[in-house]
């Protein structure tokens, strides 16, 4: 069952993001004080990388909107991760939060045994690939662990192209923000130079990321 949990909603700015343009577009976004992971032209990984206290959060996105490429204010979000514990302790996972939704939703389960990952959202194409670090028991691979998480009621309309800050909160490492973009839509891309391309280029907001350093 998920629990909500409630964030109070803020005026925050938008971080636009960098475009990345090689064999496809690749997003990006730069948080302060830290430097963006940029995925090279071969990389499948899309979402933000941060850390705090040997927890990891990797990749993390919101799942491609359905429909339109936009989710409207006061629409619901899943959340994509990799939550890696490196500690030898297990750790818990008691909220998540961003200042553009009202509340979230945590299911089960939460617990994050030592050495071992939490996978957040469903398995899709761009999640269910072939993990090079998956881990093995003496029997074989280690069955993955979901836990489903959404960000509800979005304070204003969410677009691919800017990044949300999004924290997560473990009970034993502490807290930790990643700014958030949204993941890659599971339609084929456009082939580089199509005019489906130029016009995701020139969408506002992305051309004041390019050339971000982040």
């Amino acid at each position: 069952m998920s629990r909500p949990q409630h964030s109070k909603a803020g005026r925050l700015r938008l971080a636009p993001v960098a475009i990345a343009l090689g064999a496809v577009v690749t997003l990006t976004g730069c948080a302060a004080g830290k430097q963006a992971e940029t995925a090279d032209e071969t990389a499948t990984v899309y979402g933000d990388n941060v850390s705090t206290q040997n927890m990891y959060v990797r990749d993390a996105t919101l799942a491609y909107p359905e429909g339109e490429p936009v989710y409207p204010a006061g629409s619901t979000a899943p959340v994509q991760a990799v939550l890696i514990n490196q500690k030898p302790q297990q750790d818990r996972l008691l909220s998540v939060s961003s200042p553009y939704a009202n509340s979230t939703e945590i299911g089960e389960p939460t617990v994050i045994p030592g050495g071992t990952r939490l996978y957040v959202g469903r398995e899709t194409a761009t999640t269910g690939q072939p993990d090079t670090q998956t881990q093995f028991a003496q029997n074989g691979p280690v069955q993955k662990k979901r836990v489903e998480i959404r960000l509800v009621g979005f304070t204003q309309p969410i677009r691919p192209g800017v990044t949300i800050p999004v924290t997560f909160t473990f009970a034993q490492a502490g807290s930790v923000t990643a700014q958030v973009p949204i993941g890659p839509s599971p339609e084929p891309r456009p082939e580089q130079g199509s005019p489906d391309t130029a016009e995701q280029i020139q969408e506002p907001g992305q051309g004041s990321g390019q050339g971000h350093g982040g």
